[in-house]
This record gives structure tokens, sequence and C-alpha cells, in this order.
């Protein structure tokens, strides 16, 4: 009987070590980022039904062939991991007014960077570059800094609502179809989250967007598809005065 306990006490905390063996082996996305990114082989990737979507996620880059082969898919990646990895770091400020069929006031989202990019503070490292499907897919890395470290603690510890929205765009966009898409997807956020809590509809909403989890961008039917999820902080609520 005690030999038993003590197998079962030996299995116990092999299981607890494994564990805790194998959860520090997973990157965190506290201290670093690591998203998986894919572009398409050429400028032209065309129309793609349900079937033939894939996740966004930047992965490492090849060696550039003497051909030419994975110019533009590099290129593509180089602009698409920034802008992600920008978001996840910083996030975005955004300048959002509903639609107003009354009033006559057209729906419009405008957003930037909260602090740009910068390759010096933020460097990206590629990784396990693939291609499949035609398309270009490889891993990108990069660590936050100490401070932005405090400030992903200071966006998780306050109680900041999280969001989901879904944004769409010409894949004929290009580059610009992915930002917009991504656009999209932050307008949205706010205001399936807003319209659910103001009854009236408000004439501006400022905040920030703080990009987490994993950004799921696909091509479907055509479009690129933006999946995002944040966190949301909203600095101001401008009401009308006048109905």
């Amino acid at each position: 009987m005690v030999r038993l306990i003590r197998l079962q006490l030996t299995f116990f905390l092999c299981t607890v070590l494994s564990s805790l063996f194998l959860f520090a082996q997973v990157p965190s996305q506290k201290e670093q980022l690591r998203v998986q990114i894919w572009a398409e082989m050429d400028s032209f990737p065309g129309g793609l039904d349900d079937t033939d979507e894939q996740s966004v996620s930047v992965q490492a880059l090849p060696r550039v062939s003497p051909s030419g082969m994975y110019d533009f898919a590099v290129a593509r990646t180089k602009e698409i991991a920034p802008f992600l990895l920008s978001g996840m770091i910083s996030g975005w400020t955004f300048d959002y007014v509903p639609y107003d069929k009354t009033r006559r006031i057209a729906e419009s989202f405008e957003y930037e960077e909260v602090i740009p990019y910068s390759s010096k503070t933020n460097p990206i490292t590629y990784k396990s570059p693939v291609v499949e499907d035609d398309k270009f897919l490889c891993w990108a890395y990069c660590d936050r800094t100490e401070s932005q470290q405090m400030a992903f603690r200071r966006w998780s510890a306050i109680a900041h609502p999280k969001v989901h929205g879904i944004g769409k765009s010409s894949v004929e966009n290009g580059f610009d179809g992915i930002k917009e898409a991504c656009s999209q997807a932050m307008k949205n956020a706010v205001r399936e989250y807003w319209r659910i809590y103001i009854k009236n509809k408000p004439k501006e909403i400022y905040g920030m967007l703080l990009l987490i989890d994993v950004p799921r961008v696909y091509i479907s039917e055509g479009q690129y598809v933006a999946d995002l999820e944040f966190f949301m902080e909203t600095d101001k609520i401008v009401k009308y005065t006048y109905y």
C-alpha cells in the first residue's frame, strides 16, 4: 500500500514537472510576439472560394532566388508584419462617426498608430519559410521592450472590454486592401460593442484599440477578410446637442 502511494506520488510529481516544462517552452505574447503571415506569390492572386481560405500569419523569409520567384511575396510579408505587430505593440487610436440617416450623417472611421513602428526598437526576425498552395508563409518574431511589456500589463490589468470585428476588402487593392479589411474590422468592433450600450447614436467616439491574440486574415471569394480581436479603451463619446 505504501509502495503504491509512493508510485502515485512520483507519477503526480513527474506529471506536474513535465507540464511546467512544456508551458515554459511556449513563447509568451507578453514578452515576445509570434505571428504567422502569408503572402501571395504574385500580385494578382485572383478570386478564391471559401475552400482556399487560410489564416494570415507571418513566417520566416527565404533568400530571394536569382529568378526573383519570391521577390513579391517577401516584399508583401515585410509590409504586413510591421503593420500587424504595430497594432499589437502600441495599438491604434480611432475616431468613429456613426451613420445617422435622420441627420444625414455618413459613417466614417479613421485610425492611426499610437506610436509609429520602429525597426530599431522592435526588429523583426523571420523564420521557417515555406510555400503551400501557391502562398508563401513564414513566422515573424518580435520582442517587446520592458516599457512595452509594462504597457501590455496595464492593458490586461485594467477592465478594458474585449471586442471583435470582421472586415473585408478586394484583393485587387493589394496591401491597401489588407489595411482596409483591418480598418473595417476595427470599425465593426467599435460599432457592435457600443450599439448595445448607447441608446441614442452619438455624434462621435474617440478611443484606442490594441490588437490581441492571433490576427486572422485570409482570402475568400476574391476578398481579404480580417477577423480580429482587440482590447478597447474609449476616451470620449460626443453626444448630439440637438435632435
